[in-house]
């Protein structure tokens, strides 16, 4: 009995350890190069399924992150939303202020995640005006599911 204790909690400390440490999650990296700060907001859904009035509330209460002019960000999406399938992260960013009336310059860009295409990591730099950015595949070994950006039909 006492063997079977020790045995389960050295399976539980080898979990966490796994999971805290080793990043099996995409990552998406954000880099401020604005001369000000940028307010960023990110969400995780389903790919072409509106939210629902409830979704959309808290996403709005949500307060964005506050990047300082040329500080960077990671973001990793949740484990529950990699366990499903056909999901969609979307990041979007204001320059200059918090809401669209105030701001200088923002944008957006939505990623999706998939077993078979993509890579385990983006970084996203983001420059002045609306719109403005680069985004380059970064190298990463492994991870439980890729990303990659998506068109969407309203983008050019």
């Amino acid at each position: 009995m006492k063997k079977n204790v020790l045995l389960l909690c050295g399976v539980f400390l080898i979990v966490f350890i796994v999971l805290g440490f080793i990043p099996l999650r995409p990552s998406i990296t954000i880099k401020n190069n604005t001369s000000e700060r940028l307010y960023l907001s990110s969400s995780e859904g389903v790919h072409d399924i509106e939210p629902d009035p409830e979704e959309v509330e808290r996403i709005m209460k949500v307060r964005p992150e506050v990047i300082e002019a040329g500080g960077t960000i990671q973001i990793t999406p949740s484990f529950i939303f990699l366990m499903k399938n056909n999901i969609e992260f979307d990041v979007g960013w204001l320059t200059g202020g918090r809401y669209a009336y105030k701001a200088t310059g923002g944008g957006g860009q939505n990623f999706i995640f998939s077993s078979a295409t993509g890579t385990c990591s983006i970084s996203l730099v983001i420059w002045e005006g609306y719109n403005n950015y680069s985004m380059e595949n970064k190298k990463k070994d492994f991870c439980i599911k890729k990303i990659s950006p998506l068109k969407d039909r309203y983008q050019q």
